[in-house]
């Protein structure tokens, strides 16, 4: 490898190690930034500039992405859920733990969106009402984080809660399988559940 591109590859992951410094509100300008660099980088190493402005455009569709709607209910009480489930009540801690999770339609389209449907389960010991929760997001695809959602806190009634949420795939996200992992979290009890779907080409 000449010096050239030792040179490129280095001024590349510099702005990749000061986008991790960034605040909220330069995050999408350095996505920007960043997805810029992913090409420049793969061109370099492949000496091809159209599979590394490929690697740019995919990056930037994949930065893009966001969710547009958000909508939340309680589904059961708490002493629906307890009977459907048969745990013991009330608890002796915090508990969250989910039910279910499902991704509709599973094979899309670029450009076609995602309706996430999740069901968990809010416990709580005697006396408590309500609680807080935090809930998030992450994307996945091949493994690796693509794409970090700001966390979501909500306060839920013990039982079952609901949430759907509307996720726009971008016209041009890389065809593949897609994974977001989703947690809910309350005090020091978790529970995280996958959901896949799945970008036709």
């Amino acid at each position: 490898m000449n010096k050239y591109k030792l040179k490129v590859i280095a001024a590349v992951y510099s702005g990749v190690l000061l986008t991790g410094c960034a605040t909220m509100e330069q995050s999408a300008g350095l996505a920007t930034l960043g997805c810029a660099g992913v090409g420049i980088l793969t061109g370099v190493l492949t000496n091809n500039a159209a599979i590394g402005a490929g690697s740019s455009a995919g990056c930037l569709a994949l930065a893009a992405i966001g969710i547009y709607s958000y909508h939340t209910s309680q589904t059961r009480t708490a002493q629906q859920d307890q009977q459907l489930y048969g745990y013991a009540a009330p608890v002796s801690s915090t508990e969250v733990k989910f039910r279910n999770a499902t991704a509709s339609p599973e094979m899309v389209k670029a450009g076609d969106t995602v309706k996430l449907t999740l069901d968990y389960s809010v416990m709580a010991p005697k006396d408590i009402q309500n609680v807080d929760v935090t809930e998030s997001m992450v994307l996945k695809h091949d493994g690796k984080v693509m794409k970090t959602f700001p966390d979501r806190p909500i306060k839920r009634p013990l039982g079952g809660s609901s949430a759907e949420v509307d996720l726009p795939t971008p016209a041009k996200m890389p065809p593949g399988t897609y994974v977001i992992e989703y947690k809910v979290q309350a005090g020091t009890s978790y529970d995280i559940r996958p959901v896949v779907f799945v970008v036709g080409s």
